[in-house]
């Protein structure tokens, strides 16, 4: 490929090719520490993200806000050393894996952590739900919502910005691989500026409702147990697939605003909790719970696992759990961590499709509707 080098680069940034990708498999790749320095930098965002008519009441420190309860869940799954099992994604974790994402032990007071509330608005928010029993009233779903939304818009902008620096990742490189790698983050950054304006503008749907400027309708599907479950979670995805195969939803075609599901796996006071939520008039959510529903209480939970490690990044698993599960369980388990995480790992429409492999029971006392 022959390029004029002031015309403007073919990766498309927009700069002449002489200040951009000109001379680009000479230059010395990204290093390990350039990589951490970066990762550090993304890591280090602080601020409230409470609407701006509430930020007069932000305290001066901003904390490291839990998305799963600490005290009242992840200890309920720890182990011995108060360690749980999850996701480490960072680029220094990425480049050791070799872009692999595997459970790892993590200290119950990092994990689900991260630094988008004030010490103020984390307690006048989440107060209902960290210091009271759970009882699935309105309140409660709403500070479960408001908090998984929040973390994974906070999410999306570390993203984003990680992005912007793996665009530099071809240094180094053949051309062939240059232009495959700036394709795949071109396309990924694509996705993701999408997915980051849809949840800021969900979250400002949820913002008028705390501010109690609209009645904006939620429902919530409540399964609980009498047990802990193993595998907890905070999260936001637009599905795109339902529990019997159907494609329900293309995020390919990002003129169409998706619909969401909101789901969080938690417990209180001993007992076990998983709750869904979406917007009263998000009807394919609606009908993806209904899926969840047909398959009856003896599958949900099988379901449910094929669910979170597939669609969520924000999981926590106990290790006593993990370490009983047979070896072709936890292999489907890192199968599912990497579907459609690359274009190596190609993203299946039958994964959340009963495969037959069991993960054990997790027994359910009921099923709550509110405002269905």
């Amino acid at each position: 490929m022959k390029q004029n080098r002031n015309d403007k680069c073919w990766c498309g940034s927009g700069i002449k090719f002489k200040k951009c990708h000109y001379g680009r498999e000479e230059q010395e790749p990204i290093s390990k520490r350039e990589a951490i320095n970066e990762s550090k930098k993304i890591g280090a965002r602080k601020r409230c993200c409470v609407p701006k008519e509430l930020q007069h009441e932000c305290s001066k420190r901003i904390i490291k806000a839990h998305t799963v309860s600490k005290s009242g869940s992840l200890n309920a799954i720890a182990d011995s050393t108060n360690h749980v099992l999850g996701l480490k994604i960072d680029l220094p974790n990425l480049i050791k894996n070799k872009g692999k994402l595997a459970p790892e032990k993590i200290g119950v007071k990092q994990a689900s952590t991260f630094e988008g509330f004030c010490s103020y608005h984390d307690k006048h928010l989440f107060s209902c739900i960290e210091d009271e029993v759970f009882i699935g009233n309105e309140e409660q779903c709403f500070s479960l919502v408001y908090r998984a939304v929040t973390k994974e818009i906070y999410a999306k902008e570390g993203s984003v910005k990680t992005s912007e620096f793996l665009k530099d990742a071809d240094k180094g490189k053949p051309l062939i691989d240059q232009m495959f790698i700036q394709q795949f983050i071109g396309d990924h950054s694509l996705g993701l500026n999408a997915a980051e304006k849809e949840l800021s503008d969900f979250k400002k749907l949820l913002d008028s409702k705390l501010l109690k400027n609209s009645t904006t309708e939620l429902c919530h599907l409540i399964i609980s147990s009498k047990t802990p479950p193993p595998v907890m979670v905070s999260s936001i995805v637009a599905p795109t697939v339902d529990f019997v195969g159907n494609q329900i939803q293309d995020l390919g075609d990002l003129s169409v605003v998706p619909d969401y599901v909101v789901f969080n796996s938690f417990a209180s006071q001993g007992n076990g909790h998983i709750v869904f939520s979406w917007l009263k008039s998000a009807i394919i959510s609606h009908c993806f719970i209904d899926t969840l529903l047909s398959l009856g209480n003896v599958n949900i939970f099988n379901a449910l696992v094929r669910f979170f490690f597939s669609m969520a990044e924000n999981t926590f698993i106990s290790p006593d759990w993990w370490n009983k599960l047979p070896d072709k369980n936890k292999r489907k388990i890192n199968e599912l961590i990497m579907s459609g995480a690359s274009p190596f790992h190609p993203d299946s429409p039958d994964k959340l499709v009963d495969d037959g492999i069991n993960y054990g029971t997790w027994d359910i006392e009921k099923i709550l509707k509110v405002n269905f």
